[in-house]
């Protein structure tokens, strides 16, 4: 068997992203069709599920591919629309079909442009001299043929797929020596199981009831490919209520009457997750004294049978939105991080339990050294740049440590129970990293990149002090760093 070694890809995935510039360095890229694929039809460019998926994929590329320049852009594009206009570009200019694609995909993950709006795309249409491009039926058939292949093949609907001039097929981003024998159909003898993009999410519903109503309830549920956990009591639905989020609750109302697992789940939670009750017969009165005491809908199973999934479904969107305006009020816009009123909530938590269990705390203030200068002579777009890069490093770090925008040039990141003699060696590791992005103060030296100076406070928490105090430290041992020049570090210790 010989054919023309392919690719399915998607445009909106960070791996597929790096498999094209590793091909590209490789200058093996020309010789294999770019085949499109939508990964997650049904995904929303904001909805915070599929944008947190996005953000743990990114830190895997990040570990996985050290050496590809990626930026996470924190918003997923319309692909079903690029798709479409990146096929027909190619059927109307193929020679340009290549230079074209890649413009694309730099824009999105390296400048974080959403390319799927329609100005930013015809620019780039311009700018490359293909915007007189024609759709055909016959590119719109290929597309269709190229995702109905991809989803019916063996993947696990993963992204990118490869397949060699041999039939054979891998997915995930493989090391430059792997992508060169299996492009020679040769035997790869170390594969990367795991880099691959799986960008699959079913919605979670916690439930109680064991009726027929609750039986006709997770049929329809099962079948639209929600996960369904099912228990056994009021308390136990509370307590995991309480620590894990989910899509929907939804409690029979013969086991709870009188709506009291509502009534402690409202008083001891902020969520938005919807809560509804349901029954094979509802009374008005019922249904007036369940809105009243905080029920996001009431269902009659066996007179809303057709309208159930529908219903369902509403609820579920209208989370995501409240989710999304929610996000909006404690994240910054630029970075994604936490913004500074919601890092001192999250500060002030972390200090009220590592009092509890006696353990050690530590705050780390990272300033952009001269980021002023760089903004007066760049511009404060490419000052943005600068930013995003810094923060792409600082999310790559540790998961446990939690990060925030403090300010404008300022980040404040969380530390837990970490060995103080580990400190500044995490501290010097953020700073090589970010050197490593050599993002240049001036272009005419080579060598004169931007920096972080990073002061460190760190105590076992105890009621003597508040979280400010260790704060205050840390700013206290930022502004000692800069009598000492750029890039340095300095710890003090809260007694």
């Amino acid at each position: 068997m010989n054919q023309k070694p392919f690719v399915y890809a998607d445009i909106n995935c960070p791996f597929c992203f790096v498999l094209h510039e590793r091909l590209k360095k490789l200058n093996l890229i020309n010789e294999i069709e770019w085949r499109l694929v939508e990964h997650t039809p049904s995904a929303s460019v904001q909805e915070l599920k599929y944008i947190d998926i996005l953000n743990a994929e990114f830190k895997a590329v990040l570990d996985k591919a050290p050496d590809i320049e990626i930026h996470n852009p924190k918003f997923m594009v319309n692909t079903s629309m690029l798709n479409e206009t990146l096929n027909a570009v190619s059927g109307s200019f193929p020679e340009s079909a290549f230079i074209f694609r890649d413009a694309i995909y730099r824009a999105l993950w390296i400048e974080s442009l959403d390319v799927s709006d329609p100005s930013i795309l015809d620019a780039l249409l311009v700018k490359y001299g293909v915007e007189e491009f024609e759709f055909s039926e016959q590119k719109q058939a290929e597309l269709k043929l190229w995702q109905t292949e991809w989803e019916n093949g063996e993947f696990g609907r993963k992204v990118p797929v490869l397949s060699n001039g041999a039939g054979h097929f891998i997915t995930g981003v493989q090391s430059e020596d792997a992508l060169v024998s299996f492009f020679r159909n040769e035997t790869v003898q170390h594969l990367d199981q795991y880099s691959a993009c799986n960008l699959k999410f079913n919605e979670k519903v916690f439930m109680i009831g064991n009726s027929l109503s609750s039986q006709v309830i997770s049929g329809y549920l099962s079948h639209a490919e929600y996960d369904i956990y099912k228990l056994d009591s009021q308390s136990e639905l509370l307590n995991k209520a309480l620590k894990q989020s989910s899509a929907l609750i939804l409690v029979e109302h013969s086991a709870d009457p009188y709506f009291e697992f509502c009534k402690q789940f409202r008083a001891m939670s902020q969520s938005t997750t919807p809560i509804i009750y349901y029954s094979d017969k509802l009374t008005d009165q019922t249904e007036a004294q369940g809105f009243a005491l905080g029920v996001s809908d009431m269902l009659d199973v066996s007179r809303q049978k057709d309208s159930l999934l529908g219903r369902l479904s509403m609820h579920v969107r209208t989370k995501h939105q409240l989710d999304i305006i929610s996000g909006y009020a404690t994240h910054d816009a630029l970075t994604g991080f936490y913004n500074r009123r919601e890092i001192e909530q999250v500060l002030e938590r972390s200090w009220q339990t590592a009092c509890r269990y006696s353990t050690e705390l530590t705050v780390f203030l990272i300033d952009v050294d001269d980021l002023k200068k760089y903004n007066l002579k760049f511009g404060y777009a490419a000052g943005d740049e600068a930013l995003m890069s810094i923060a792409n490093v600082l999310s790559a770090g540790r998961s446990e440590d939690i990060v925030g925008r403090f300010s404008g040039e300022e980040f404040v990141m969380i530390l837990h129970n970490t060995p103080e003699k580990e400190l500044l060696k995490i501290a010097k590791r953020i700073q090589n990293n970010i050197l490593s992005r050599k993002i240049c103060y001036n272009k005419d030296e080579s060598n004169d990149f931007v920096t972080v100076s990073i002061g460190i406070a760190t105590t076992s928490a105890n009621k003597a002090h508040n979280y400010t105090d260790l704060l205050a430290l840390a700013d206290t041992a930022l502004n000692e760093t800069k009598t000492l020049g750029r890039n340095q570090a300095i710890k003090l210790r809260l007694a």
